[in-house]
């Protein structure tokens, strides 16, 4: 075998091609999937702070007192905006006496996609029907894949 070659032939090449290949197709669109499934958890847990933020956290009491009141308790009334949890605009000073008045902001804005879903979205705000809703993957609202929480 003092003739041959130490490189690979074009067969052995091209049934590693084949197997790339067939593999890449199987697990692309695991990875897609996967990338919609953080999306999902992202905007699920933005909407949650967002619900936080509004009506508070009952939860987090420290000495007999409650740490999150959020918007709603603060000043007696749901925001009228989401733009309302960051910017006071004309709603009383907080007054300690009487626990009373804006005392945000109540969420961070230094991010400029604040207000928008894991995809770009805008996050769509009802205080009439309490509710904050991502239009989801497919950007499109009133379809089956929107993300909906309640407060």
């Amino acid at each position: 075998m003092k003739g041959r070659s130490k490189g690979f032939t074009l067969l052995e090449l091209m049934m590693v091609i084949t197997v790339i290949s067939i593999v890449s197709v199987i697990a692309i669109p695991q990875f897609i999937s996967f990338d919609d499934d953080i999306k999902i958890s992202v905007t699920k847990e933005k909407l949650v702070s967002f619900k936080r933020a509004i009506t508070g956290d009952a939860r987090q009491i420290s000495g007999g007192q409650y740490l999150s009141l959020g918007f709603e308790i603060n000043l007696g009334v749901l925001p009228t905006a989401l733009a309302d949890l960051i910017a006071q605009g004309g709603y009383v000073d907080y007054n300690p006496y009487t626990k009373k008045g804006w005392r945000g902001p109540y969420v961070s804005s230094v991010d400029t996609d604040w207000d928008k879903d894991a995809w770009g979205n805008a996050i769509i705000y009802s205080a009439i029907g309490r509710s904050l809703t991502s239009p989801g993957p497919d950007g499109v609202s009133s379809t089956g894949d929107d993300i909906i929480v309640t407060f």
